[in-house]
């Protein structure tokens, strides 16, 4: 069996030029293992100058790690998505709702992807027992903020940006997959 940990991070942007009260980073980190044993692993983030939360995060988290499954071709396996964020799992199978309009796209996104497998079984874990995936999304942080040329071109962007149907827009800053060579031979 395959396990998916996904985690997501999210951090506001202060209010330096004028940047919107909801503007932040966020960040993402995921590891798919076979029997305990990592076989690939991701990280990275975006800024959005609206609408940015630690719940979308999560999203993104899940998002990249589920994409990364199908770019392994992991469609026929059996796989554990584990994270967290217990609204995401709650959402995903179902027993919650998803309420916020700024998450709705990410929430159908991850529908389409999590439709594409056979066999998934989605499972909360409190933080202290994701460690991998959290590390991961501190780790896209770290990087985020030691490039300070592209961080602050993008949060000058984000303050440029006066057309509001770009203020939800997500601007890449980092996305990092590894895959392990033969990673999913039995």
């Amino acid at each position: 069996m395959l396990t998916l940990r996904f985690d997501g991070l999210y951090r506001p942007l202060t209010q330096e030029g004028g940047t919107a009260p909801h503007a932040g980073v966020m960040c993402y980190g995921w590891v798919i293992s076979r029997n305990g044993k990592p076989i690939a692993r991701g990280h990275g983030g975006y800024m959005r100058r609206n609408d940015a939360s630690s719940n979308i995060a999560e999203y993104l988290g899940l998002i990249e790690g589920l994409e990364a499954l199908l770019d392994m071709g992991a469609e026929d396996e059996a796989v554990e998505i584990i994270g967290d964020a217990r609204s995401v799992i709650d959402q995903m199978v179902g027993r919650a709702a998803v309420n916020s309009a700024s998450t709705r796209p990410l929430y159908r996104r991850a529908q389409r992807l999590a439709s594409r497998f056979r066999r998934l079984l989605w499972t909360w874990t409190p933080r202290r027992k994701n460690h991998a995936a959290d590390q991961l999304t501190r780790r896209a942080m770290k990087q985020i903020r030691a490039n300070t040329r592209q961080y602050r071109e993008t949060i000058h962007a984000l303050e440029m940006e006066q057309h509001p149907d770009r203020s939800r827009t997500l601007f890449p800053l980092l996305n990092l997959r590894v895959y392990q060579p033969g990673g999913l031979s039995v």
